[in-house]
């Protein structure tokens, strides 16, 4: 009875797990760069682990499932794991080294590049907060004498409505009507 399992395939499937596994450390290394240039808080960290992993398991899964029908067998893991070392212990440390650098020159290149596009932006931001300040320094001025004024309006002028029907009965008395109304005289 043939079960279709040969040593070749198995070969095949080992030497896949391998660059499968070099394949996870890669990324690994990708989120140890990122790390290296950029800070992170321990909840953010403990996060980016949590996704890798499950990245990890569904690379993993996907290569069980399509190469070898579901079938798990110890040299794959073994594999897997024997791949992830040896790049993280070879190329790994070369290319997280080398990552950094050239993210750092990256991030340099384009603050630069925002700096040149920015910097017409920035100088009219500046120009509005002088302009702002000088006309709340103004404004404020003008609402101070506006404030000032506004409490004596009322005493100065004597415009208060009692002042005005008072104002009203001397000048008709004046004139000899009381209260609006003219006497009729007899005639």
């Amino acid at each position: 009875m043939m079960t279709g399992i040969t040593i070749a395939k198995e070969t095949r499937l080992f030497l896949l797990s391998l660059a499968v596994g070099a394949g996870m450390s890669f990324l690994y290394d990708l989120l140890r760069v990122l790390r290296r240039r950029t800070a992170h808080r321990a909840a953010a960290v403990s996060l980016e682990d949590i996704l890798y992993f499950l990245l990890c398991a569904l690379l993993h899964f996907a290569f069980v499932l399509k190469d070898n029908r579901g079938q798990l067998r110890g040299y794959i893991l073994v594999g897997e794991l024997l791949g992830w070392v040896c790049w993280h212990l070879s190329a790994g440390a070369v290319l997280v080294e080398a990552g950094s650098r050239l993210l750092g020159i990256v991030q340099r290149v384009v603050a630069g590049i925002l700096r040149v596009l920015l910097f017409p932006l920035y100088g009219l931001y500046r120009l509005m907060r002088r302009i702002s300040a000088a006309l709340s320094k103004v404004l404020e001025k003008i609402l101070k004498k506006v404030i000032q004024k506004g409490k004596y309006t009322l005493k100065r002028k004597r415009l208060m409505l009692y002042n005005l029907i008072g104002r009203f009965k001397r000048v008709n008395q004046k004139r000899g009507d009381c209260d609006g109304i003219e006497k009729e005289t007899a005639e």
